[in-house]
């Protein structure tokens, strides 16, 4: 079995929405959790996440193991490391232009379409196994590149971001958003709301999935209706939830 999980960019491109989970707890048996429950990509959050390239590679591995397809929340500098380690693809946090978009493109791809560091020792190309065309085809055509637009400097260079070739997904962070517009941590504020809407339309009528993340049923619902189709939803949240619920049920209360 190759071993990189390609199948993210087809399903991007179905109009189907995807519907993910961030991992940010660096625990193997949750990322198989997720693949168990019929998710069908996790981001393994290296943003904010303890995980460092060795655990990374055993969450990767346990997402092949399940039949979830892995993206790594990453910065620009650990991109080749994170797909050598077998990624399906990359999300990059904080772009706010299209130079650095272009950047994170070329980073992500074999030449002549980008400039990644070739090495079919890796584990991505099987250890040799799998190297050579096959690995530079799979690379290059089967994972994806989705940045993460979450600033107003991001919002505002929006349509040159969209105008760079090779970008899978486009991504709003509602979080940092709300704190660059000035209102720290409430992504619900209309301003707030109403940009996030605007820019999943923009980014839909380019042809870029969209993303953003939800935090609930309802969110999944409501963002996937405005045309996202990157809809990752937070583990640690639903753990949270689903331990409080259960406590205060079993104390009555």
């Amino acid at each position: 079995m190759p071993v990189i999980d390609t199948r993210m960019p087809a399903l991007l491109r179905s109009g189907k929405p995807a519907l993910g989970m961030f991992v940010g707890i660096p625990s193997p048996a949750l990322v198989e959790m997720c693949g168990h429950a019929g998710i069908d990509f996790v981001i393994i959050d290296n943003e904010h996440g303890p995980a460092g390239i060795e655990t990374t590679e055993h969450l990767i591995r346990a997402a092949r193991a399940a039949n979830v397809a892995p993206i790594v929340r990453t910065h620009e500098p650990d991109i080749l490391r994170v797909l050598d380690v077998g990624a399906s693809g990359i999300q990059v946090p904080q772009i706010e232009t299209a130079e650095q978009a272009a950047r994170v493109v070329a980073a992500a791809k074999y030449p002549p379409v980008g400039n990644r560091g070739a090495a079919f020792s890796t584990r991505a190309a099987g250890y040799g196994f799998f190297g050579g065309d096959p690995h530079i085809a799979a690379s290059n055509d089967g994972t994806i590149v989705v940045i993460m637009v979450e600033t107003r400097q991001g919002v505002a260079n929006l349509d040159a971001i969209l105008e760079v070739p090779g970008i899978d997904a486009v991504f709003i962070g509602p979080n940092d958003l709300s704190f660059a517009m000035g209102y720290p941590g409430k992504p619900g504020t209309p301003e707030v709301a109403e940009t996030i809407e605007r820019c999943i339309r923009r980014i839909a009528a380019k042809g870029v999935a969209p993303g953003v993340i939800t935090l609930s049923v309802a969110d999944h619902h409501k963002y996937a209706a405005m045309g996202a189709r990157y809809l990752p939803g937070l583990l640690s949240g639903i753990l949270r939830d689903a331990m409080r619920a259960t406590v205060r049920e079993c104390r009555g209360g």
